[in-house]
């Protein structure tokens, strides 16, 4: 019960600090030089982070009126209404606009024991603060100790105790955790990089892990997941059919140096930016030098990826991608679209045309395709005709009931030599028709339902895939269409510059909340997607839920709404970026909540 009421009070803590601050007179600044992070001490082994309380909370409204203006108003009431009120009648007052606040985790948590806690707030008056925070009573019993330590109990009887440390306070229901803040320690700025520093301080709201300290003392709690998830995906593998055991087989391959990369981690960032565009969050790791997981990132090289707005717009996918050793190895076949088979010989030939792939060096490749698979591939590899004679051995490798692309192949695929020529290019051919009967799965599913999947699943893919691929010495090329016309006309305009996506504003605002250089670079119309992908599982969506008629639909006058995500590796250290934009915000709630909520 103690223990339960000591998290409650370190959660009201935070939550009091929720408030607008009222700025008084300023007192003694900071040394400027002096990073905010010199105040929480070096030993903590997690920390959360928040970028101000009105200034936050302005710049989460903004991001709202761009995102959802219909309930904007409703929102910015809501939550004007809460901060000014406060938490039980405490208010907080001296609050810097902007000022970064801190709740430091001070020592690793351990099953059974309370957790050390503080939370550190920059201030411009620590009496001010103080004296709003507590009640009446409250005040008149506070102590000081000759530490500096400022002490009482709070109405319900737990302990706060009160900190003055020039422009920051520290507050904490633990006196010997304040006590610790009182006597000369290092600051965390001493451990953390450059990099992760001024990623926590410049964004919201983020939460930073010393995996060191993680690592360290959980080593075998990690050790024995690591374990179990093997184990049972091991045990997937027998017993999941044919069908889907390739897939469960690829899930496992990721599980080694997933962990691996857990590890070897040093520190681990998470954080999130509210901007007048759209929801960023991103999530960082930086490896230990010399690990198995830096030795995979050290050929890493980003890419700029300027491009990828070349290729056709309207397209329902936009993917850059720059070959590493790290990717290459990570993906292995699935990087050219293959899963691997469980027939020993066919896996044996697939893996021997992967390799032949690989010798040719890929370097940058860009996609733009939409559903049914539409859509233009272009890759640079070192040696392009090697890369189109690994393709073709590929292709020629699978057999019925095989994995590619986006199905399961009911038969071998037809390949065509020399099938066309394109300005240069000596385009080869290859047939695919999907087995929608296995792909559909549906064990317990009603027949009904099951027919109506394979239906949607139909729409989605289509019946059949037609791709052409080849190389004029330079660039290779692949085209997905259902016919040589479709091809053509998205081959002219990507060669002719005509209605590239770098002149829709969608994706350029998308683009620019990204990292500028990433080594995996994509954005999604997620609403369209989505309305592909409710439209697949609605057979059993309609078993559990009562749907709108035509739920779904795509206003007449929609725009395009791009999710971003972007995967940076870099030496020593790698990134994730996602960004949902406003625009796709506000699709996704006219199309998909405004319905539900009968059009209010």
């Amino acid at each position: 019960m103690m223990r339960s009421r000591r998290w409650k009070l370190g959660l009201a803590l935070l939550t009091l600090l929720a408030a607008p601050g009222l700025h008084a007179s300023a007192r003694p600044p900071a040394p400027a030089n002096q990073s905010p992070l010199a105040w929480v001490p070096a030993t903590s082994p997690i920390v959360l982070h928040l970028r101000g309380v009105e200034g936050t909370k302005d710049r989460l409204v903004a991001m709202i009126k761009n995102a959802v203006p219909e309930v904007s108003p409703q929102v910015e009431a809501g939550l004007n209404a809460a901060l000014q009120d406060g938490v039980d009648g405490r208010k907080l007052r001296g609050l810097v606009k902007d000022g970064p606040i801190f709740v430091a985790i001070t020592q690793m948590p351990r099953p059974g024991q309370e957790p050390k806690l503080a939370v550190v707030v920059a201030v411009t008056n620590y009496t001010e603060f103080r004296d709003n925070l507590l009640k009446e009573d409250e005040r008149k019993n506070l102590k000081k100790a000759a530490s500096g330590v400022e002490t009482t109990k709070l109405e319900n009887g737990e302990p706060i105790c009160f900190l003055d440390r020039q422009s920051y306070v520290v507050v904490t229901p633990d006196e010997e955790v304040a006590r610790s803040f009182a006597r000369k320690q290092a600051g965390l700025d001493t451990v953390i990089s450059p990099t992760l520093a001024q990623q926590l301080l410049t964004t919201d709201a983020g939460v930073y892990l010393n995996m060191d300290a993680i690592n360290k003392e959980y080593a075998e709690q990690i050790k024995k997941g690591r374990e179990l998830l093997e184990k049972g995906f091991g045990q997937a593998v027998e017993a999941t059919g044919n069908a889907d055991k390739t897939a469960v087989e690829m899930v496992r391959k990721f599980i080694g140096p997933v962990f691996q990369a857990v590890e070897d981690s040093q520190g681990l960032l998470f954080n999130l930016d509210f901007r007048p565009g759209g929801l960023a969050f991103h999530m960082q790791s930086e490896v230990r030098p010399g690990s198995p997981t830096a030795g995979l990132l050290a050929g890493s090289r980003p890419n700029a990826f300027e491009d990828l707005g070349k290729l056709p717009a309207g397209q329902m996918y936009y993917t850059g991608m720059q070959a590493s050793p790290a990717l290459l190895k990570g993906m292995g076949t699935l990087m050219f679209g293959v899963l691997e088979s469980s027939d020993a010989k066919e896996a044996k030939a697939v893996q021997a045309a992967f390799e032949q792939m690989a010798q040719a060096n890929p370097s940058v490749r860009m996609d733009a395709f939409t559903l049914p698979p539409t859509g233009l591939q272009v890759w640079q590899y070192q040696d392009p005709a090697k890369a189109v004679a690994g393709q073709i051995k590929l292709l020629n490798a699978l057999s019925s009931g095989g994995f590619f692309s986006s199905g399961i192949l009911k038969e071998k695929p037809t390949v065509k030599m020399n099938a066309q020529k394109y300005r240069g290019f000596e385009l080869h051919s290859v047939h695919l028709i999907w087995d929608f009967e296995k792909m559909a799965g549906g064990q317990g599913l009603p027949e009904e339902a099951r027919k109506q999947m394979v239906q949607s699943m139909k729409k989605l893919l289509g019946e059949e895939l037609n791709i052409w691929f080849g190389t004029d010495g330079k660039t290779v090329l692949q085209v997905y269409a259902k016919d040589w016309t479709v091809a053509q006309r998205l081959l002219d305009r990507y060669f002719e510059g005509s209605k590239t996506v770098g002149t829709v504003k969608a994706y350029r605002d998308v683009r620019q909340g990204l990292p500028a250089e990433t080594s995996l670079l994509a954005l999604v119309d997620m609403v369209q997607y989505l309305i592909a992908v409710v439209d697949l599982v609605k057979p059993v969506l309609t078993q559990q839920l009562p749907l709108p008629p035509n739920y779904p639909a795509l206003p007449v006058q929609a725009r395009p709404g791009y999710v971003g995500l972007a995967v940076t590796l870099r030496p020593e250290r790698g990134s994730l970026d996602l960004f949902i934009s406003a625009a796709a915000a506000h699709e996704f709630y006219t199309v998909f909540i405004k319905p539900l909520r009968g059009g209010s």
